[in-house]
């Protein structure tokens, strides 16, 4: 009952922050156009895999670790690990963003001539960083509709907001709001943080073991974030402006599904880390049964309008973008299949079975960008869907394998 009760409670945050951006994705494409709104949903993706690199791997061992020292009551080394993962991310970071800045300055050309909007874009990363540190550690004391407010709500509902007030008229006013943004989520969320009642300025945690867990993980997040954005990134190469922004609104309307599986993962990630720790196998294929049946049961309607209703869907982000139905159809089911597989990643994650999902992750990247390089350069906007769809069809396959030779859970089963 808890388990139903915490998804319940995160699947209407999720919904709730999947609206604001879904409003903010149509408010952009109707008042910048195909061509700039192209702009910021490439230079989005390149965000979100820039904060994938800063972050060190360190999101889920943060996860891990404070759910297991959180019901140890074990605060001293609970916030050893928060405050040496944010330090460590956050010095990565400022360097991260300075080699890429010098090499934006020495090759200019590199990403186009207008590309003032990129700094505004980039100066975001190390915010996001730590931000999403915070909101895994957050989420793993059990506070989850806390984390998802911090992670996934403040900032598009205030950029959002920004918008309204200060009307951008290009992509450059828009990249600036998208800061002002970052920045305000950024000081909510370490207000909120410095304020827990049990916070203080440990260090405790031994350095080998936390370099040791994020070392696999920093290739896992890497990777599985390039693979969200693998078919922007292409397009962004081989493609349009335009055919950029047709793909980003199809995913963004199809991974509308995936949310579901976010918001329970929120709620049963710490939960199999604790179940495992205990050696409690039985309690552990319970909840993730239990959490399938709550993702499968959520997903029928949303996917059931998305296959009859495409164009209606598509229409609210512009006329323009209607073409894009057939795409959206396809990139649906693929959604689809990866809620039936299930919560496998934080399943494999939580369970110290990270090197065998990042190898599964990897071979999944490296197939898929082999195929992307051949056919999207003739064929962009369908060869940027058969990437995308192969990252996340040969992922949930080759993961579902280990977690039932490794666990004895078959993924594809429903009932046990």
């Amino acid at each position: 009952m808890n388990l139903l009760k915490g998804s319940a409670v995160a699947l209407v945050l999720r919904v709730i922050s999947a609206l604001i951006s879904f409003v903010v994705a149509a408010s952009i494409t109707r008042n910048l156009g195909t061509d700039q709104a192209g702009l910021y949903f490439y230079a989005t993706s390149l965000v979100v895999l820039f904060v994938s690199i800063c972050g060190l791997g360190l999101n889920n061992t943060v996860l891990k670790y404070v759910s297991i020292f959180h019901n140890q009551k074990n605060n001293n080394m609970l916030n050893g690990v928060v405050n040496k993962s944010i330090i460590w991310s956050a010095s990565f970071s400022f360097v991260f963003i300075a080699i890429v800045y010098v090499f934006l300055l020495l090759f200019p050309q590199s990403l186009g001539e207008d590309k003032l909007y990129l700094y505004f874009f980039l100066f975001t990363v190390p915010s996001l960083t730590i931000i999403a540190l915070i909101a895994h550690a957050i989420q793993a004391k059990g506070n989850v509709a806390i984390s998802m407010i911090m992670a996934g709500l403040i900032q598009p509902l205030s950029f959002l907001l920004i918008n309204l007030f200060v009307a951008p008229q290009e992509i450059t006013s828009l990249a600036q709001n998208y800061l002002l943004s970052v920045l305000f989520t950024l000081f909510i969320s370490i207000i909120y943080w410095l304020r827990q009642a049990h916070f203080n300025l440990s260090l405790n945690f031994d350095s080998k073991i936390l370099l040791a867990s994020c070392s696999s993980l920093l290739v896992f997040q890497v990777f599985q974030q390039f693979n969200t954005v693998i078919g922007q990134l292409f397009l962004g190469v081989w493609g349009s402006n335009t055919d950029v922004a047709l793909f980003t609104v199809s995913i963004k309307v199809a991974t509308l599904t995936s949310f579901i599986m976010f918001a329970v993962n929120r709620v049963v990630a710490p939960k199999f880390a604790s179940l495992y720790a205990d050696n409690d196998l039985a309690g552990l294929r319970a909840a993730v049964t239990q959490s399938k049946r709550i993702m499968l049961l959520a997903t029928f309607p949303l996917i059931a309008v998305l296959l009859i209703f495409p164009e209606f869907v598509l229409a609210l982000f512009g006329e323009e973008y209607k073409t894009s139905a057939p795409i959206l159809r396809v990139l649906a089911l693929i959604q689809f299949f990866a809620v039936w597989v299930g919560s496998v990643s934080y399943l494999l994650i939580m369970t110290g079975q990270e090197k065998a999902h990042r190898n599964n992750v990897i071979i999944s990247s490296v197939v898929a960008s082999v195929v992307g390089c051949v056919i999207v350069p003739y064929y962009p906007l369908w060869g940027a869907v058969a990437t995308s769809g192969l990252c996340v069809i040969l992922t949930c396959y080759l993961s579902s394998r280990v977690v039932t030779k490794k666990l004895g859970i078959n993924m594809f089963n429903l009932f046990k």
